[in-house]
């Protein structure tokens, strides 16, 4: 239709298709567009605070008549919702702006048109877009399973806990220390031991300095770094029926994650975000000594020992009193 009437001998003109003429029809596509559409008593009920221009467009009266500003952004265009010319354009107006977001793209498009129930109209044809539809497809969820024994067992605090570390943190001496965190697997109760190394030596010194105090351990969960499977190589190599006779302490169970899985051990991950905050705002850029660092662990390991668990309501009604 464009290339017809471009060949009419009124309008025929030699050369490439200037700015002013392809302006021209394209307001006559709109046209076109607006009287298919809103003749119809159906489509003149959404039309609100609208006037015919003297191109014979339907454009809306805005509050920004008093602005010295182009003409299409004043009294911008309006469009039907649904209709193949208006998905073209804004499949158009979304390449060109590097398939930006809906607010976006309706913001652009708002300069010049007005589009019936926009916002959902860009969401519908985003929607049908194949760049942005593979970009943002959701991935299959697989569901969750239950959780095992070790989680919902009842036991002795402690005796079912998961281990990692945290760092590296930089002393006054500058010299490097890192933090083993236990974190019991019921309770969520916390424990935190600082070492200045990060070999198989260190880890077993936190342990028992561990097992002094809070007594002993049954099952250890922890990823699968090399100095926790040092560790467990070296407490397979001890004779655990001579200690129980002596120490009266049962066998440790040690069970690693899968290498590529972080998310297994997600009871004691959370904790370690919650320990990295702790330390982020009482640090900030500060260098303590290591007694000093193991003074502010102590007072951390308290704040998170006082955490609570759930969530607490502000209704009054959902507190009960035992007597």
């Amino acid at each position: 239709m464009l290339s017809f009437r471009l060949k009419a001998r009124r309008l025929r003109r030699i050369g490439n298709v200037i700015d002013e003429e392809f302006s021209m029809h394209v307001k006559y596509f709109f046209r076109s567009v607006q009287a298919e559409y809103f003749a119809t008593e159906e489509g003149t009920k959404s039309l609100i605070k609208v006037y015919k221009c003297d191109e014979c467009i339907l454009r809306l009266k805005s509050r920004l008549t008093n602005e010295d500003e182009a003409r299409d952004f004043i009294y911008p265009l309006s469009l039907p919702s649904k209709h193949p010319i208006l998905k073209l354009l804004i499949e158009q107006v979304h390449f060109i702006n590097n398939h930006a977001g809906t607010l976006t793209l309706l913001a652009i498009l708002r300069e010049r048109f007005w589009i019936l129930r926009g916002k959902r109209t860009l969401r519908n044809i985003g929607k049908e877009y194949l760049i942005c539809k593979q970009l943002k497809v959701k991935s299959s969820e697989v569901p969750f399973p239950p959780l095992p024994k070790d989680r919902t067992k009842i036991s002795a605090v402690f005796q079912v806990m998961g281990i990692d570390l945290a760092g590296p943190l930089l002393t006054k001496s500058r010299e490097k220390v890192w933090i083993v965190l236990f974190s019991f697997a019921f309770f969520r109760a916390v424990h935190l031991e600082l070492i200045p190394s990060l070999n198989t030596n260190t880890l077993i010194q936190a342990i028992r300095k561990f097992i002094s105090r809070r007594g002993q351990i049954s099952t250890v969960y922890s990823e699968n770094g090399t100095n926790f499977t040092g560790l467990n190589t070296a407490l397979k190599q001890l004779d655990w029926i001579k200690i129980q006779e002596k120490f009266e302490v049962n066998q440790m169970r040690w069970m690693f994650n899968p290498p590529s899985a972080a998310w297994w051990g997600r009871f004691w991950e959370r904790l370690i975000g919650l320990l990295k905050d702790l330390l982020r705002e009482n640090l900030g850029r500060s260098y303590l000594t290591y007694e000093e660092l193991q003074t502010l662990l102590r007072e951390c390991e308290a704040v998170m020992n006082n955490r609570l668990l759930t969530s607490v309501s502000e209704d009054q009604c959902s507190y009960r009193i035992f007597e």
